[in-house]
């Protein structure tokens, strides 16, 4: 089956965070400097409060410290009952220094995990160019936001080649990294930064997904097993099922693809899952019908070959010719459709 992609938006929120605490002026100690130092520290120790302190008074006794007011509005930020006072404190930001690139890279991501791409795009390019001056940390945070935008946008090879263009993996962005690889067909970097992510639901996702990339079904029941709750979307069911019906689990496959496109009835991926279920418990007419529906959305090669195989089954030998065609146009390469297609022209098809 097509390789299933993955979305961004449930990995935004907090992995850029960390990108915009900022490089204080060492080089002084003015009292708004150690100020800004000490929100700085305090945030790092997770104590919120004294940070939102100590930043509103390095912002309040030096109204250019931009850092030292983004550090408030970021700590406000993610605290969920102050979130309307950070969103106050960055609109009027934004009418003094919206053109500064740390306070467009900024608005620009929470724009991002409120899942608004256009206004964050529209924040984004608000800023002004990158200047000698600005601090190095302040290029990484826009360029990190950058790549993020982009993944929010759909341009998931464009967002992966700026990832990779920012270098070394961090582990605070491996997740996002891993993420935009695999969208971005890249198997090799999602696997290396996928290794620096640490533990969660999202990479026991990808995991499942490399590993079914490999054949490696064990490894993809075994990422899987553990995710509950709201962990388990409709993509794990359909990778669930995928899996059972490598076992030859007909009967527990369709169970899972079932609830997959019941709760999510717009996805191909569980879909094509479903109705490849649907082949192995004997309903061929119900296969096609599903597989008929995303060949007319512009599915890819697998769809069209698991087509013709219902249509074989149905002996609509000439519909079956047809569709594998259609999966060999998409997939050249693909062994399956070519050997099918290859014995249904012995016989005159």
């Amino acid at each position: 089956m097509n390789r299933p992609r993955v979305t961004q938006q449930s990995i935004i929120l907090g992995v850029l965070c960390a990108a915009f605490v900022g490089a204080t002026a060492g080089c002084t100690t003015s009292r708004a400097v150690l100020a800004w130092e000490a929100g700085a520290k305090a945030e790092t120790a997770g104590k919120y409060d004294t940070a939102v302190l100590r930043y509103g008074e390095a912002a309040g006794r030096n109204g250019q410290l931009v850092g030292a007011a983004l550090g408030r509005i970021r700590v406000l930020a993610r605290l969920p009952d102050r979130r309307k006072e950070a969103d106050e404190l960055l609109t009027d930001l934004m009418k003094k220094q919206a053109s500064h690139p740390a306070v467009a890279a900024f608005a620009a991501y929470l724009a991002l995990v409120d899942g608004d791409a256009k206004l964050a795009r529209k924040r984004f390019d608000a800023g002004r160019a990158l200047l000698p001056e600005d601090a190095p940390d302040v290029a990484q945070a826009r360029q990190e936001v950058e790549v993020a935008l982009l993944a929010a946008e759909g341009k998931a090879r464009e967002a992966h080649e700026k990832a990779l263009a920012l270098g070394e993996v961090h582990p605070r962005t491996g997740l996002l990294r891993a993420t935009l690889a695999w969208n971005a067909g890249d198997a090799p970097a999602a696997t290396t930064a996928l290794a620096l992510a640490p533990d969660s639901p999202q990479r026991a996702v990808l995991q499942a997904l490399l590993a079914r990339g490999a054949g490696d079904w064990a490894v993809v029941t075994a990422a899987l097993a553990k995710l509950e709750g709201e962990a388990v979307t409709p993509l794990v069911l359909a990778l669930k099922a995928e899996a059972l019906l490598s076992q030859g689990e007909s009967a527990k496959a369709l169970e899972q693809a079932a609830e997959a496109v019941r709760r999510d009835p717009t996805a191909a991926y569980p879909t094509e899952v479903w109705a490849a279920a649907q082949l192995g418990a004997g309903q061929a007419a119900l296969a096609k019908d599903l597989l008929a529906g995303l060949t007319a959305r512009g599915a890819g090669w697998s769809a069209w070959h698991n087509l013709g195989i219902c249509q074989v089954k149905l002996g609509d030998l000439a519909a079956a010719s047809a569709a594998f065609d259609q999966a060999l146009a998409r997939c050249p390469t693909c062994e399956a459709p070519r050997k099918n297609r290859e014995v249904l022209k012995k016989i005159g098809f």
